[in-house]
């Protein structure tokens, strides 16, 4: 198995076979997707599937949150091209990432979420067949305030076009129950009974005949390949690069200011210029950070 930097990886023995656990493991960052991080998760679950002993595969955060989402300047490192169709015909997709990894995993991956699960933190964890989520979870996407488009069009499915608009239209933040209630997690679960909880629904799906759990899994997903969400992924994503691309003139407060003010003045000032303005909405995350019971 390879020596991983950003992750940790280790399979547990269930009750009818493996059950690999996939840990990101920045918290002194929230856990935030950089691209070495990315790397390391997609062999994971890469070794996760092939391993014949695994039977399904659990993702879940380390520290004080699952995922904040994406490093502030991942989609700028290594790229300085910024015409919109370099970056729709010569970057990766970062959603198909996803959909290879997870929704085509031929092993069932539950998201295992606390805290902050906001941004590209809530696409990779919507994206896997099961989400069971800590009270204090929260999802969101906050990119949209600098112009980022909502790629994850899962969102529609699973909470409807209102309030997948709202989400959109606000980049303002949902509580665990919210979620619940929309269909957004699968279960919600006190943060002491997270780990208990997914496990005991891990250990049972173990049990189950592998093939069962691969045949249902693409049978369910080709219902909704079949409406085409594959196709609304790739045109969010071509409408996202094209946001991306946009001169500060022609988009002001879009990523390029906030990539701007993160390389002058640092992370911490990246964040507060893309949510100034937003103190009243953002109230909970506030009240979230600031928890003195929350888990270092």
């Amino acid at each position: 198995m390879a020596e991983y930097e950003n992750i940790i990886y280790e399979v547990r023995e269930g009750a009818g076979g493996g059950v690999a656990y996939v840990t990101l493991n920045r918290p002194e960052r929230l856990n935030a997707l950089s691209k070495a991080l990315l790397v390391e998760l997609g062999d994971a679950l890469e070794a996760g599937a092939k391993d014949d002993n695994v039977r399904c595969i659990v993702i879940k955060g380390a520290g004080r949150a699952f995922s904040a989402g994406y490093d502030m300047n991942v989609q700028s490192q290594g790229s300085p091209n910024r015409d919109a169709v370099t970056m729709i015909t010569e970057r990766p997709d970062g959603t198909s990432v996803f959909i290879d990894w997870m929704w085509n995993n031929p092993k069932p991956v539950i998201a295992q979420v606390h805290s902050f699960t906001l941004a590209g933190g809530g696409q990779l964890a919507l994206h896997c067949d099961i989400t069971i989520a800590s009270e204090d979870a929260l999802f969101g996407y906050p990119p949209a305030r600098y112009a980022s488009i909502a790629t994850n069009m899962i969102w529609p499915e699973l909470v409807g076009m209102k309030k997948a608009k709202q989400l959109a239209f606000t980049g303002n933040m949902m509580d665990a129950q919210e979620a619940l209630r929309v269909g957004l997690v699968s279960e919600v679960v006190g943060r002491e009974d997270l780990d208990e909880e997914v496990w005991k629904l891990a250990n049972t799906i173990s049990k189950l005949p592998p093939a069962s759990t691969r045949l249902n899994k693409r049978a369910i997903n080709h219902y909704y390949e079949a409406q085409g969400m594959f196709q609304s992924l790739e045109f969010a994503d071509n409408l996202m690069w094209a946001s991306y691309s946009a001169s500060p003139e022609a988009l002001p407060h879009g990523i390029q200011d906030v990539n701007r003010v993160t390389a002058e003045e640092g992370m911490r000032a990246g964040f507060q210029f893309m949510n100034d303005g937003y103190t009243e909405e953002d109230a909970i995350a506030q009240a979230q950070m600031k928890r003195p019971d929350r888990a270092p």
